[in-house]
């Protein structure tokens, strides 16, 4: 099983707040240990945002417990009431993610020598920023989290996948009904992909904010998935009304030109690689396409079949124009890496 890189950069921060800690002779290092333990976050903004809770969560618990041990050292009343109004205090202001240290940092100086309780919660506000500093040091300078080409990965997966259901579209059409429940599984799997593409993207949003950028713009990204999701919809429009069914006489009014669709995208057929896709054109598909919707729209012959079944073909028609031609364009959008 392979270590993670978020474990390596705990263990390595651990490692450094030790080696800090015995040159500068701190004699109790476990706050800071533990604050560097706990600030190694998936991303850095996340670590910033777990550091500041605990040094609020610190200052605020060595506050009261300082407060509450010159009042009346370990009197096992006054230590709940302390923690009362301490997890009161947090609350109120709205600090309720610090409430854990602070209460910990409470009950930590409220038994510790009475004669020297200010100096132990100056030494752990120290202990604590000084854990937190590595910790944050770390994991912005070692391999810094960016989640961007993680979400192109996901988008030009989801690319191929819709790319792959084209031709068994085009096969349900001619008759192939079968071909539907490979369209639906794949679906299913688009929509995960599309789920953990949006994931990613949040993640490296929240990078930008504190200055730790990807390869890849945000702003870009959220355009690439948004033309990625429409793509996606005109795909499952076409599953959900060849689900339906298109009356076979209905099909028969175009049937040469969904057969000479085929033919043309397969000789589009082979974006297997990346490298490949740049020899992907489908621009003469979506001009066949668009002839066939004129031509269907006007042939007489329509007036034969039901106003359901005529608009069934020209929802078809209209989804795989729209699908090939925003495959077209995310052809030329996304990026080969």
């Amino acid at each position: 099983m392979k270590i993670g890189l978020r474990t390596i950069k705990t263990g390595i921060a651990v490692s450094i707040t030790m080696l800090v800690a015995n040159l500068l002779k701190i004699e109790y290092p476990f706050f800071a240990l533990v604050a560097a333990l706990i600030a190694i976050q998936p991303t850095v903004s996340d670590s910033w945002h777990s550091g500041v809770n605990r040094m609020i969560g610190t200052f605020i618990g060595a506050f009261v417990g300082v407060i509450f041990g010159i009042i009346a050292p370990i009197n096992f009343i006054l230590v709940g009431v302390g923690l009362i109004l301490l997890i009161h205090i947090m609350n109120r202001l709205g600090w309720s993610e610090s409430i854990n240290i602070a209460g910990v940092v409470f009950l930590a100086i409220i038994v510790s020598d009475n004669s020297g309780q200010t100096i132990y919660a100056i030494n752990r506000l120290v202990d604590t920023f000084i854990g937190i500093s590595i910790a944050l040091g770390v994991n912005y300078l070692i391999f810094p989290p960016t989640y961007d080409r993680k979400a192109i990965t996901v988008i030009n997966n989801v690319f191929y996948n819709v790319w792959q259901c084209i031709d068994k579209v085009t096969d349900t059409i001619l008759g192939d009904e079968n071909q539907l429940l490979f369209i639906e599984k794949e679906i299913e799997g688009i929509e995960l992909e599309l789920n953990e593409s949006e994931k990613f993207l949040q993640l490296q949003i929240k990078e930008e904010k504190v200055k730790v950028y990807g390869q890849y713009n945000c702003n870009e990204m959220q355009m690439r998935i948004k033309l990625i999701k429409e793509t996606f919809q005109h795909l499952k429009n076409l599953h959900g009304v060849l689900e339906k069914g298109v009356k076979g006489e209905v099909v028969d009014l175009i049937i040469d030109d969904i057969v000479e669709l085929k033919e043309l995208l397969e000789e589009n057929n082979q974006p297997i690689s990346l490298k490949q896709r740049n020899l992907v054109n489908l621009q003469p598909a979506i001009n066949l396409i668009r002839k066939v919707k004129k031509r269907f729209k006007y042939d007489p012959r329509v007036n034969q079949y039901s106003a359901d079944d005529v608009i069934k073909m020209m929802v078809v028609i209209y989804n795989l124009e729209e699908l090939l031609s925003k495959l077209n364009l995310l052809n030329d959008f996304l990026p080969n890496k």
